[in-house]
């Protein structure tokens, strides 16, 4: 309390130092929190009289209006979510180990990254098969159905086919022709659908009316997109504070996870051997500790690596 009795709002610490990781953001409202203030699970909410407080929750990737209990309980992570994906509490999901019927050659989908997205029309890449001199790219599904034969190992989304349409599921077949032999693979897309794009776009929207810095602003889009499975628009977001020298080890060791979640370990790798450079840089014991488990990770990963596996474009 302060000489007038009003109750003042504290500062934020660093809550990870032999604490607990924040799971949300404080954006207003609060007597006790300062605005911008990360907090654990266990933090307390204080509105006003009759108010609300308006919270980022980040294992959701969703602002809420809550008006009494602890962060924990407002802001549990989405069930289906929860255990899905990679992370280095499920690093399980990260690795890609070969079967005995896996065929090397298998031309795989690179980008987009993942198996959600939000864009109609993505950017399509794929890994390169050995000795294949050309490739044929078959999209199926709900109002879409078009093939094309294209000689590299990208195509932009053609603009005179129908775009994917929302909440439904795509496949992407990948047709490798090397010689008389044609190899196949097939991956699956699906659009977000559209009330939930309208949400994120709503709350990344309320987040860059927020007075936050560049890293922080991309640390708190990538929250949202990853609640989705929306790898891609994360991959984009943390990308461009790297291209500007971003010096927040955070910004690299997230960047490495989604990499993971994309199944796209050599760029996982690099992302995570920046991150520990800069923790170790600007003394970041929690960061430090976060991009050395990534890292190994992506390690084992890359050893079981199918041999046909490229490297993206950075």
């Amino acid at each position: 309390m302060g000489t007038s009795g009003q109750t003042q709002p504290i500062t934020t610490p660093n809550l990870q130092f032999g604490g607990c990781e924040p799971i949300a953001k404080i954006i207003e409202g609060d007597r006790h929190w300062a605005s911008l203030s990360k907090v654990c699970k266990s933090a307390q909410i204080n509105p006003e009289p009759g108010g609300t407080v308006e919270v980022f929750c980040y294992l959701r990737g969703s602002i809420l209006q809550v008006s009494a209990g602890t962060i924990g309980a407002q802001c549990l992570p989405f069930s289906a979510r929860e255990r899905s994906g990679c992370s280095l509490q499920n690093e399980h999901n990260c690795i890609n180990i070969k079967g005995p019927n896996d065929d090397p050659d298998v031309p795989k989908l690179i980008t987009p990254y993942g198996v959600t997205s939000i864009n109609p029309r993505p950017m399509l890449s794929w890994a390169t098969t050995p000795g294949a001199s050309s490739y044929i790219v078959q999209v199926e599904g709900i109002g879409v159905s078009w093939s094309l034969s294209v000689p590299n190992t990208q195509l932009p989304y053609p603009k005179d086919q129908p775009g994917l349409q929302a909440g439904n599921v795509y496949d992407v077949n990948i047709i490798a022709k090397r010689g008389e032999k044609f190899i196949a693979g097939q991956s699956i897309l699906l659009l977000l659908p559209e009330d939930r794009a309208q949400q994120v776009a709503t709350t990344i929207k309320r987040l860059q009316t927020l007075q936050e810095s560049p890293d922080e602003l991309a640390i708190d889009m990538d929250a949202v997109y990853n609640a989705q499975g929306l790898i891609d628009e994360s991959i984009v977001v943390l990308s461009a504070r790297t291209k500007v020298s971003s010096q927040n080890p955070a910004i690299y060791r997230l960047l490495g996870e989604r990499y993971l979640q994309g199944n796209s370990v050599f760029a996982a790798s690099s992302a995570y051997k920046s991150a520990i450079v800069l923790a170790q840089k600007v003394n970041n014991p929690d960061e430090l500790a976060l991009a050395e488990a990534g890292s190994k990770i992506a390690a084992i990963a890359q050893s079981q690596l199918l041999p046909t596996r490229i490297k993206p474009a950075q």
